[in-house]
């Protein structure tokens, strides 16, 4: 009887793998394919991960979602900046070179852990600046910058061993709806997918990357009955037949609600039947391995079986330059800042934004002060009024906004809404510390820094000083 686990990748709490250790190990004893890192301590998953490996006859697919390097998901790990702070420092002036050694760092510092497979790059094409889910994780709105660094991304990280996965197929750039809440409809044409959307998937393809992610998406033009592209018979003979892909194919997480009105267990009988190759983040593994043994469904191990052979089985004993890749990521974030012309000198005003209930933004306010030592803050966050601002004539009005751009939230709140457009003619200077498109309906003088690391934030408030 055909062994279902052997096509699932379960999440895996690194903050909990010390704890559950004996349960991930009984999962690779029924023959479970790899799990998905979220979070922990680097030296702790390092070392639980080769004891899991070793419990494997076939190495294990030890999978992360890392588009900002080791640091997004593991305490030790390098925080790179996100991909569109990537593409502005390549338009800013840095080298591909120099783009590529962040590439390659990030490859380096996943194979010391123990992670053999990423989930980057991100290839969606950002056409809507209404999407909630995307954004900053996109290398920008232009399809060339997206193919080339994404081809760049693939090749520096599978250079060094690391399966890279291009995502989200056929491209997630142009929707409004974040599809971990609702399924996204992307209802363009066939033509129009082959201009815009497939181009970096094609490219990708062509440069030999190891995995797709099949978008929870619903694509007319791929499968006109509505079916979630992740699972869908029709999107997969395309992308086979059609682009020539010969790679792993793997579906968006199953605990999405854009798996629509299927269930995770009907799901993934669908994905397997259309011959997707890896199901990802099942969140009962035990209830989805019985329900398709029930339902008798087959499928071919043998693809999936090559490509693990080829992984790195076992964390690397290498340690990498962790220090020198946090002050390279420091000068690809001071790169990347988009800076605006002069504004008033002296000690300004700053209003802070705070979208995110907690206390991010302490790292710039805090440089803010060091920077301007007669500054006047005000941090301000949902439900919160703004501050009187009488007296200010000869002073800047800052505007610094934090929104972060995450699964589940649903895109930026109305109460930030409101407080962009209430402070919209009234600041000299507005910062976003996320989205550049939060502030499209803002005309006054913007700096785009793009993520709210805190050495982002201590750049951010260095450039401010030196305009």
């Amino acid at each position: 009887m055909l062994n279902h686990y052997q096509f699932m990748v379960p999440r895996l709490n690194g903050q909990e793998i010390r704890s559950r250790f004996s349960y991930y190990r009984s999962l690779v004893r029924r023959g479970i394919a790899g799990f998905i890192i979220f979070g922990g301590d680097l030296e702790t998953v390092r070392e639980y991960v080769r004891r899991l490996q070793k419990e494997s006859e076939l190495p294990l697919i030890i999978s992360s979602d890392l588009e900002r390097g080791l640091g997004q998901q593991l305490s030790g790990g390098t925080d790179f900046p996100p991909p569109m702070a990537i593409a502005s420092a390549l338009r800013n002036g840095t080298g591909l070179n120099e783009i590529r050694r962040s590439f390659r760092a990030v490859a380096e510092e996943a194979a010391y852990a123990g992670i053999n497979a990423v989930y980057a790059p991100v290839l969606d094409i950002n056409t809507n600046p209404k999407n909630p889910i995307i954004a900053v994780r996109a290398f920008g709105e232009d399809e060339r910058i997206v193919s080339l660094l994404g081809v760049e991304m693939i090749r520096s990280l599978q250079k060094k061993g690391i399966a890279a996965c291009g995502k989200h197929f056929p491209g997630h750039g142009d929707t409004a709806v974040d599809s971990h809440i609702k399924l996204p409809v992307l209802d363009h044409s066939l033509k129009r997918l082959k201009q815009c959307e497939l181009r970096p998937f094609a490219h990708a393809v062509k440069a030999g990357v190891r995995m797709i992610m099949l978008g929870h998406l619903s694509v007319p033009a791929l499968d006109p009955s509505g079916t979630p592209v992740s699972f869908s018979k029709e999107a997969v003979r395309f992308l086979r037949k059609d682009m020539g892909y010969k790679g792993i194919l793997v579906t968006d997480a199953l605990n999405m609600s854009g798996i629509g009105r299927y269930s995770e267990e009907e799901a993934s009988l669908m994905a397997l039947e259309a011959g997707v190759d890896i199901l990802l983040h099942p969140s009962d593994p035990e209830k989805v391995s019985d329900f398709l043994r029930s339902r008798g469904v087959s499928a071919d191990p043998s693809g999936l079986h090559e490509f693990r052979k080829s992984l790195i089985p076992a964390p690397q004993a290498e340690a990498p330059h962790f220090k020198e890749n946090c002050q390279f990521s420091m000068k690809l974030t001071k790169a990347s800042i988009r800076l605006p012309h002069r504004i008033r000198k002296g000690s300004p005003i700053l209003v802070i934004l705070d979208d995110e209930k907690d206390d991010k933004c302490l790292a710039f306010e805090n440089a803010m002060k060091n920077n301007f030592p007669g500054i006047k803050t005000f941090v301000l966050r949902p439900g919160e009024r703004s501050p009187g601002l009488s007296g200010i004539k000869d002073r800047a009005l800052l505007v610094a906004v934090f929104s972060e751009t995450r699964a589940w939230k649903g895109g930026a709140s109305s109460w930030l809404t409101r407080k962009l457009s209430f402070y919209a003619d009234r600041a000299d200077l507005f910062l976003s510390f996320g989205s550049p498109y939060l502030l499209d309906r803002v005309r006054t003088k913007k700096m785009f820094v793009y993520w709210n690391n805190e050495r982002a934030q201590i750049a951010a408030a260095e450039a401010i000083r030196d305009l």
